[in-house]
């Protein structure tokens, strides 16, 4: 259904996007996770046609759109609806103004004039407006509200072009929590309800984790790896995907006779690996349990540690330890 291929960016000698390729071969929730600078809106912008590539191919149901120009490239955009960190509202449109307002196209000269729109437009705006819990501000202007009220005014309006590609840049970085969480949660609703692909950015593991079936995760240009979160967070395959997908301790070993040295104790390397090798061994947190000493026997006992600090962060505690290796 959509493919990018070794799409590449360059700001003079800079690689902002280095030879990207994804395929989603069926209608999907896609996210891009990575550091600040890592090129993810960059890739973004690119799929939009907001940005032209240096290199590299975007195909859609057959169609190559990379090098779209003029009015077949406001099409594409028509269709690949994009919503930015920036609402790009008008401050004194109404709501449901703002939400048709990207509508334009569909409307004669005169109905463009006077801000004129049809039932079947308004009623579809409202019904999104609905889904999103903002109906009832319907009649009031976009400056008045709050930012995660024009937040879901953005979203709708992307909506209502009924796109075939929905585009997110950070959607909920400015809402609080417990908002963040519920328009996740309507957003993934409505992308399954309408079939839609969405491909959406975020340095939020935790939103990542929760909305997408495949997650591309990218470090300095690159996608280091694209899986379902699952895969990435049980099998990375760089040492930056296990660190920033979840938490994750990184224990500096030896490889000796095949298995590692880690503070101590022996484990052992699936991988052959040269005798001597300097490997970072990753363990999950909730792979560890912590029992007293005296409760410890010597067949499930890995370290002995000394408590330094336990922090109550709710639904969980995080307990930092020092070892002993003697």
């Amino acid at each position: 259904m959509l493919a990018i291929e070794n799409l590449t960016k360059k700001f003079g000698t800079n690689i902002a996007v280095d030879a990207a390729t994804i395929t989603v071969p069926e209608p999907t929730m896609i996210g891009i996770i990575g550091r600040s600078g890592a090129g993810k809106s960059t890739l973004l912008r690119m799929l939009n046609r907001l940005s032209d590539a240096t290199d590299g191919t975007i195909t859609f149901e057959g169609e190559e759109i990379t090098g779209l120009k003029g009015s077949a490239r406001r099409h594409w955009q028509s269709r690949c609806a994009m919503i930015f960190q920036q609402f790009n509202l008008v401050p004194r449109m109404d709501v449901v103004s703002n939400v048709l307002h990207g509508t334009l196209n569909r409307r004669s000269t005169l109905a463009t004039m006077f801000n004129l729109y049809p039932q079947s437009d308004i009623h579809m705006a409202i019904e999104i407006l609905d889904r999103l819990g903002i109906a009832e501000q319907a009649p009031k202007r976009a400056e008045a509200l709050s930012g995660g009220q024009q937040q879901r005014i953005a979203l709708a309006r992307a909506l209502v072009l009924e796109p075939k590609i929905l585009l997110l840049d950070e959607p909920f970085s400015s809402l609080d929590a417990l908002l963040r969480v519920r328009l996740r949660e309507e957003l993934r609703r409505i992308q399954r309800r309408l079939g839609i692909t969405t491909i959406f950015v975020t340095h939020d593991q935790e939103e990542a984790l929760s909305l997408a079936d495949r997650i591309a995760v990218m470090n300095i240009g690159k996608i280091e790896q694209i899986d379902e979160p699952s895969t990435i967070y049980a099998y990375p395959k760089t040492l930056f995907a296990a660190d920033f997908i979840g938490a994750m301790n990184l224990i500096q070993a030896t490889v000796i006779n095949g298995e590692a040295d880690v503070l101590g104790i022996n484990l052992s390397v699936e991988d052959e690996m040269p005798e001597g090798e300097k490997v970072q061994i990753g363990i999950r947190p909730e792979d560890f349990a912590i029992v007293p000493a005296g409760a410890a026997t010597s067949a499930t006992a890995l370290w002995t540690a000394q408590v330094d600090q336990i922090m109550d962060m709710g639904h969980y505690r995080k307990v930092l330890v020092q070892v002993s290796t003697a």
